[in-house]
């Protein structure tokens, strides 16, 4: 699962990349969908949204599905409780977010929490931040959850490696 963060913040541009972290999110999260055979990309702010997005989706053609959706809030436990609603099971949740999630009533590691008792005890969770702050999205007892912060071409190889147990 691809958590793609669509809020409004995240129209805002990564210094000296001239690029918008939704772009960098929606690109990123389509590289890594297009190695996998099982994934699905949706959006996140106060609610939990399909994009249309699939690994037939050309970048620039994912980038301006994404950029079209750009609203609200940020709250990343909406993933978790759409999945849990909806019993999708997920063997990795990836977020891609400006790792803001000030909006909603829990914490996304509380959310984590609720959904591995509900649906998935051993789902991992990666959070990337594209704008690095002292902000963690991750419980840190939590062993199967991970922050990467800050953007890298590795990011998709990175996660491959954590939901595959190479890490």
């Amino acid at each position: 699962m691809h958590a793609v963060d669509v809020s409004s913040s995240l129209g805002s541009l990564v210094a000296d990349m001239g690029l918008s972290c939704c772009e960098i999110a929606t690109t990123m999260a389509l590289v890594t969908a297009k190695a996998e055979k099982k994934y699905i990309i949706r959006g996140f702010a106060t609610e939990f949204r399909e994009l249309g997005i699939t690994a037939k989706d050309s970048f620039s053609s994912a980038v301006r599905k994404a950029s079209n959706q750009n609203f609200g809030g940020t709250d990343a436990s909406v993933a978790y409780d759409w999945m849990i609603k909806n019993k999708f099971k997920a063997d990795v949740v990836c977020f891609w977010t400006d790792s803001e999630s000030w909006a909603g009533n829990k914490y996304p590691s509380q959310a984590l929490k609720e959904y591995r008792k509900k649906v998935n005890p051993n789902v991992k969770a990666v959070y990337v931040t594209l704008t690095p702050y002292q902000i963690t999205l991750v419980d840190p007892e939590d062993s199967l959850s991970w922050d990467l912060a800050g953007f890298d071409p590795g990011t998709p190889r990175i996660i491959q490696m954590l939901a595959t147990g190479e890490l």
